[in-house]
C-alpha cells in the first residue's frame, strides 16, 4: 500500500539522541555512564520522568522530584552522588541536542513532495527559566509538521498504543499508509503491532535509505527551502498618513524583516524565503505593494512615485511601531529599498537587494532617463511600451496567464519550451506588444506549478493592471527626487546579489556600487531575473549568513527549510 504520511520522533531522530547528553552529563560528574538513564527507567510507569511526560508536573516540578530519585538510587546501589548535583543542571544537559543535518532535508524534501508529516513526542511542560527556547523550537516545527503530537498534553506517552491511533486518526490516513522513525525499540514496536511500517533509528543513513524504500521519495536529494501557505499566514492591512491601504503578510518574532516586491509576482515571491527568515529568528514582513492585489490601487501614475512608495513604507512602520528595519527588495522593490536607504537612513537597520542594483544619482539634473532610453531602449524597450497608459493593460489583460507563463520562467533550458525564445524586453516597443509574436497556451513555468499561479493570478484580478504598470510610468520623476540624495554614501550594512543571466539588471550595472557604501557584503547567482525562486536555497543561504551576521544571530539549521 502507498504510504501517505510519515510520523518523526524528536529526541533520537530529528534531534542527537538525547541519551548521549545524560551520558556526558553522567561522565562530568564522575558518575556511570548510564546512570541518569538507569534512574529514568527505575520505577517506570510512575516516576518523575514518565509523569513529566504525561504531563501530570511540570518541568521544575521534575527537576526537584527527579533530584530526590537520583540520590535514592546512588544510595540503593552506592553511588556516590556529588552533593552539588541539581536535577536542573541534568535537565539543562537533557535538552542540549543538536539537529540532524540529513533527516533535517529529509523532512523538507517529504513536505515539497506533498507527503503528510507528523511530529509525536514524548515531551514536557516546561516551566524553566529556559522555556522560550523550547517554545521557539516548537513553533518552528509548527512551521514544518501538519501535526504536532506532545505527550504532555495528550495525557499519554510512547509506547501507548493510544498516542499512534490519535496520530494516524489526525493526519487521515490508516496506519498502513503511514511510516513511524523511532530511535526506541519498544516504540517502534507498539507502532508496528498496529500496522504501521516502522523505522529503527540508529544509523542515520540506513534509516533514511529505509524510508526512501518506502516512500519510493528521493529523500537524499536536496530540499528546496519550504513555501508558506498563504491560507495559513497571518496578513493584515494598515492605512498609511496619506491614506494608502497597504495590505501585508507576516510570519516570525524577531528582528523587523520588510519585503519588497516587483512586477508582476506580487508579495507571493517571497514564499520560499519567509519561512526561512522566520525559522531563523526575524520578523518577515512582506508587503503587498501600492496598485497590487488588497492594496490601494489608486489609477493616476503620479501616485506611484518612488517619493510616495517610500513615504507609504515610513508611515507603514509609523503604523506599525517600526522604528528601524531591515528592507530587502527585489525588481521594483529593490529600487525602492535604496530610496528608503538613501533618503531614511535613520530607519534603515540594514538594505538588500536581489538583482536590482543602487544607481548613484548625479550632482545635477542632466539628460533625462526617458529621453536616453528613447534613444537607445535596448533591453528596456518593454518600459517604453509600458508607457501609454492603457496599452499594455489592454493587451496582458486579454491573456494575463498566457503573458505571466511567458514573463516569469527560468533561465536555464529545462523551462524552455517550443517557440519560446524568451521575453520581448528588447523588441517590445518595435512589435507593438509584449506578447506580440509569443506563442500562445505556454506550458506552466518550474517557477510555478498550478495551484502556485492561480494564486498569484488571483491577486492580480484584485488589483488588476493599472497600478503595477504605473510603476514604471515615474522614471523620470524617480531620478529628480534621488538627486537631492547626491553624495551620500550608504554606510548601513548592505547586499547586493547579483544574477548572472539577468539580461535587463545585469551584474555589471551594479559596478558603481562599492564607492558608495563602504559596508557592502556581496552574492551572485547562476539564474535569470527571478532569482528567490530560481535559485531559492542559494538566495535563502546568502540572505540569511548576511543577516546573522549584521544582528549577531548564530545560524539554526531549520532554516534550510
Amino acid at each position: 500500500m502507498g504510504k501517505k504520511a510519515v510520523i518523526f520522533d524528536l529526541g533520537g531522530v530529528i534531534v542527537q539522541q538525547p541519551q548521549k547528553a545524560l551520558a556526558k552529563f553522567s561522565r562530568k560528574l564522575n558518575l556511570p555512564e548510564l546512570f541518569f538513564e538507569s534512574v529514568m527507567i527505575e520505577g517506570r510507569p510512575d516516576n518523575a520522568f514518565c509523569r513529566m511526560e504525561r504531563g501530570e508536573i511540570t518541568t521544575s516540578q521534575f527537576c526537584d522530584a527527579f533530584e530526590k530519585e537520583c540520590h535514592d538510587y546512588a544510595r540503593e546501589k552506592n553511588i556516590a552522588l556529588p552533593s552539588s548535583f541539581r536535577g536542573q543542571d541534568l535537565f539543562t544537559a537533557f535538552a542540549e541536542t543538536e539537529p540532524v543535518p540529513e533527516i533535517i532535508n529529509a523532512i523538507g524534501v517529504l513536505k515539497n513532495k506533498g507527503m503528510k508529516l507528523c511530529l509525536l513526542t514524548n515531551n514536557y511542560i516546561d516551566d524553566t527559566a529556559s522555556r522560550g527556547l523550547s517554545a521557539g523550537a516548537i513553533m518552528n516545527l509548527r512551521l514544518i509538521f501538519d501535526e504536532i503530537l506532545e505527550s504532555c498534553r495528550l495525557g499519554m506517552r510512547k509506547p501507548d498504543s493510544r498516542i499512534y491511533q490519535e496520530a494516524c486518526h489526525r493526519l487521515g490516513v490508516p496506519p498502513e499508509e503511514a511510516v513511524f522513525l523511532d530511535d526506541l525499540g519498544t516504540n517502534v514496536k507498539a507502532a508496528r503491532s498496529l500496522g504501521l511500517s516502522t523505522i529503527l533509528v540508529k544509523d542515520f543513513t540506513k534509516a533514511l535509505t529505509e524510508l526512501q524504500e518506502l516512500t519510493g521519495i528521493n529523500v537524499f536529494e536536496k530540499a528546496i527551502p519550504m513555501a508558506c501557505n498563504p491560507e495559513e499566514i497571518c496578513e493584515g492591512e494598515v492605512t498609511t498618513e496619506d491614506g494608502v491601504k497597504l495590505h501585508f503578510f507576516e510570519m516570525g518574532q524577531g528582528p523587523p524583516v520588510i519585503l519588497c516586491h516587483g512586477f508582476p509576482e506580487g508579495w507571493y515571491c517571497w514564499r520560499r524565503q519567509m519561512p526561512a527568515l522566520a525559522m531563523s529568528g526575524y520578523r518577515a514582513i512582506a508587503l503587498e505593494m501600492k496598485g497590487y492585489g488588497e492594496s490601494s490601487c489608486p489609477p493616476d501614475p503620479k501616485e506611484y512615485t518612488m517619493e510616495k512608495n517610500a513615504r507609504d513604507v515610513i508611515s507603514f512602520m509609523d503604523r506599525m511601531g517600526i522604528p528601524q528595519a531591515t528592507f530587502i527588495g527585489h525588481d521594483w522593490g529593490g529600487m525602492l529599498v535604496w530610496c528608503l536607504a538613501l533618503h531614511y537612513p535613520e530607519r534603515t537597520r540594514a538594505v538588500g537587494a536581489f538583482n536590482t542594483p543602487f544607481y548613484p544619482p548625479p550632482k545635477t539634473v542632466g539628460v533625462l532617463p526617458m529621453e536616453k532610453m528613447k534613444e537607445d531602449p535596448g533591453a528596456f524597450s518593454y518600459q517604453l511600451y509600458f508607457q501609454e497608459v492603457g496599452k499594455a493593460e489592454s493587451e496582458i489583460g486579454e491573456d494575463l496567464e498566457n503573458f505571466f507563463k511567458i514573463m516569469v520562467r527560468a533561465a536555464r533550458k529545462e523551462d524552455f519550451f517550443p517557440g519560446y525564445t524568451g521575453t520581448n524586453f528588447d523588441t517590445a516597443m518595435e512589435k507593438g506588444g509584449f506578447l506580440k509574436g509569443s506563442p500562445k497556451n505556454a506550458p506552466y513555468s518550474i517557477l510555478y506549478d498550478e495551484q502556485e499561479l492561480a494564486y498569484s493570478l488571483s491577486r492580480i484580478r484584485k488589483s488588476g493592471l493599472r497600478g503595477m504598470l504605473n510603476w514604471y510610468r515615474n522614471i523620470d520623476e524617480n531620478y529628480v527626487w534621488n538627486v537631492k540624495g547626491s553624495g551620500r554614501k550608504l554606510l548601513c550594512p548592505a547586499l547586493m546579489v547579483t544574477c548572472e543571466k539577468d539580461v535587463v539588471l545585469t551584474p555589471a550595472s551594479s559596478r558603481f556600487m562599492d564607492k558608495w557604501m563602504p559596508n557592502l557584503t556581496r552574492g551572485h547567482l547562476h539564474c535569470g531575473h527571478w532569482s528567490l525562486l530560481e535559485r531559492p536555497t542559494e538566495a535563502n543561504e546568502i540572505l540569511l549568513n548576511w543577516l546573522n551576521k549584521v544582528h549577531s544571530k548564530p545560524q539554526r539549521l531549520t532554516a534550510v527549510l
